[in-house]
């Protein structure tokens, strides 16, 4: 009698905490398509825990019923899972910069192992090959229940690969620690999954699940207050912090760079044709820098330092390096300018200092030395 009002509770406890995040979430501003379907994963999740707390009821003997209704009573929880799973999917690809998913074509492809599970899961209404229930209600397991829990795993573990692969090879060091926390966050639920299949009366799933949302939703905080909201990278905060980190350690084999870049004239634009369209222009500019800086070989960390000035930190094998990426920047702020139909010209200009760990100095020293750089610059245009 224990074993079933211990799982009822360990599942409302997990209804309260992730309820709790979810209403924040809903009457917060961030209104990203991904935030809406963290939510929804989120949402998707309680009602896994309240259905898997009936499950609980028909298991233990506490509500009788025949073969239908147990069978009903086991497969709904499945299917919240399984479009939980999905819901992460999605998520995953989208936080990771992916415009497919958000297709037709994509969410038809995404959900094709989805709909392979539903086929079996209407197979298994005619068939003992999914569940087999005697006269007693007890449930056993059939070949095909093996391929239907492995959809909503294959969802999982290929969203936590690409997570980890996107982790360690891409030059967004403030996306970093969000990517490995998508690349960890199957481990908990597929562990406590497993535990889950052999002590079934013990709440094992419901708090690795709650768990590893909790971390999620954290780090996704964490990585907002990291952000410029404008242009979508660092922000001042978030460049001091990563700066230190590397002027406290020498990379033997490459040198420490500092890359100042100013918006030529952004004042006139603002003055003439209006902030919004000073703003479309940092975000040209912010997508310049990305587009330029997208090798990962070049470890650039990219942050805006506010107003019309960003920041660049590289770790290049010479200046020769440091030199391309810049004028590779200004070539793509023009370029991305004229493509988008801005009525204005943009272009920018960028300084440049290398950072001597024999002698070091504070990071506005450091700033200030590639400022010198800058305005040098603009004086020769």
């Amino acid at each position: 009698m224990a074993d079933y009002i211990n799982y009822v509770l360990a599942n409302f406890a997990c209804i309260v905490f992730l309820s709790i995040v979810v209403f924040n979430l809903e009457r917060g501003v961030d209104k990203q398509f991904s935030t809406v379907i963290l939510s929804r994963i989120m949402k998707m999740l309680v009602l896994y825990f309240v259905t898997d707390s009936a499950w609980i009821l028909f298991e233990c003997g506490v509500f009788h019923s025949n073969k239908i209704g147990m069978y009903i009573a086991t497969i709904i929880p499945y299917i919240c899972l399984l479009m939980t799973s999905w819901l992460w999917y999605s998520y995953c690809e989208i936080v990771q910069g992916s415009t497919k998913i958000l297709t037709r074509k994509g969410i038809f492809t995404s959900a094709i192992p989805f709909f392979v599970a539903l086929l079996i899961l209407i197979i298994g209404v005619f068939t003992d090959y999914l569940f087999k229930i005697d006269g007693t209600g007890y449930l056993e397991y059939g070949p095909l229940y093996v391929v239907l829990l492995s959809v909503p795993f294959g969802y999982l573990m290929y969203s936590s690969i690409r997570a980890f692969y996107r982790a360690f090879t891409s030059n967004r060091y403030y996306d970093h620690g969000l990517f490995v926390a998508m690349g960890l966050f199957p481990v908990t639920p597929l562990t406590c999954g497993v535990l889950q299949a052999f002590f079934l009366t013990v709440p094992i799933m419901c708090y690795g699940a709650t768990a590893a949302m909790l971390l999620l939703y954290i780090t996704a905080i964490e990585n907002h207050i990291s952000t410029d909201p404008l242009t979508q990278i660092n922000n001042r905060q978030e460049m001091q912090r990563y700066l230190t980190q590397k002027m406290k350690s020498k990379n033997q084999d490459m040198d420490l760079y500092l890359m100042i870049l100013d918006v030529d004239h952004f004042k006139s634009i603002n003055d003439k044709y209006g902030h919004v369209e000073g703003d479309k222009a940092l975000v040209t500019v912010a997508e310049a820098m990305k587009a330029s800086c997208s090798d990962s070989r070049n470890r650039a960390f990219l942050s805006r330092f506010g107003g019309d000035e960003f920041i660049v930190i590289m770790e290049a094998e010479g200046r020769h390096q440091v030199q391309e990426t810049a004028d590779l920047i200004r070539a793509n702020v023009v370029r991305l300018n004229e493509e988008s139909g801005a009525p204005f010209k943009l272009e920018a200009s960028i300084g440049y200092a290398k950072y001597d760990f024999d002698n070091p100095t504070t990071i506005p020293q450091f700033i200030a030395k590639a400022d010198e750089k800058l305005y040098e610059m603009k004086e020769n245009r």
